[in-house]
């Protein structure tokens, strides 16, 4: 939620990679949500949960007249579990998204599962019957309506579809895929490296594979064709291929 101070208000659920977040202490198919605040200086916010498959998230911003501060209550199945207030004007929108930090420590994100808010309700400080020609989605499904002129918008159902982080051809030839490691990978579609082969097998993404080449000694190039990958050293030459995507290593990382 953007305010006019330009803080971002948005209480998290967030998934990490291996010991990224000590706090928490995310698990493999556990989540962490806490309050939070984007401010000039960096994200500030409370206490961390962990949250498990099955339990329900519930997040409430409320603008609080006497002290002038947006107060955030995170709820774990019903039960509040961390709070977070800042000084940070008024609401200027709303909305949600999925976002992957693909920079290390993280893995690249991969595919990113579906989810759904519900019973969302916004609660307006004076009625705006328009307020609907703001509203805008990519990848997600549902709406907010009103039934008091304005004031009230509520929805039973948002969901946010599934969305693949992967990167694909021929959207993101040329992305730059840095590992786990700090290795930066060039990707580019159509290309294949001939010869200095150093192994290979069936893997699931190009990702995969950058990162298999990275654990390689004198790997230089990893190739996919959608199914399985080829591991190359320096000494292969490259040449145009359709339906395959190459990851040539631009800086080695730790």
């Amino acid at each position: 939620m953007g305010t006019s101070n330009g803080d971002l208000i948005q209480a998290l659920v967030e998934s990490y990679n291996d010991d990224v977040d000590a706090e928490c202490g995310v698990l493999d198919g556990t989540w962490c949500a806490w309050t939070s605040t984007l401010v000039a200086a960096g994200q500030q916010g409370g206490k961390q949960v962990v949250v498990r498959q099955g339990d329900e998230v519930g997040m409430n911003y409320v603008y609080n007249d006497q002290t002038g501060n947006y107060d955030q209550y995170v709820l774990l199945n019903g039960k509040v579990v961390s709070t977070f207030s800042t000084s940070s004007g008024k609401a200027l929108g709303w909305g949600t998204a999925e976002e992957c930090n693909q920079a290390p420590p993280a893995y690249p994100c991969g595919l990113t599962p579906s989810h759904t808010w519900i019973n969302t309700t916004l609660i307006l400080d004076q009625a705006q019957p328009d307020y609907s020609n703001t509203f805008g989605n990519n990848g997600a499904q549902g709406t907010l309506t009103t039934s008091d002129g304005g004031k009230t918008w509520t929805s039973e159902n948002i969901t946010i579809e599934a969305w693949d982080f992967t990167p694909s051809c021929p959207e993101d030839d040329g992305y730059q895929l840095t590992t786990l490691d700090s290795s930066i990978f060039n990707i580019t579609c159509g290309t294949e490296f001939v010869g200095g082969e150093l192994g290979g097998q069936n893997l699931g993404s190009v990702q995969d594979c950058t990162t298999a080449c990275d654990e390689t000694e004198n790997c230089f190039f990893a190739v996919w064709d959608g199914k399985s990958y080829g591991l190359k050293s320096s000494v292969a030459v490259k040449v145009a291929k359709d339906g395959v995507t190459a990851g040539s290593l631009v800086s080695k990382g730790c």
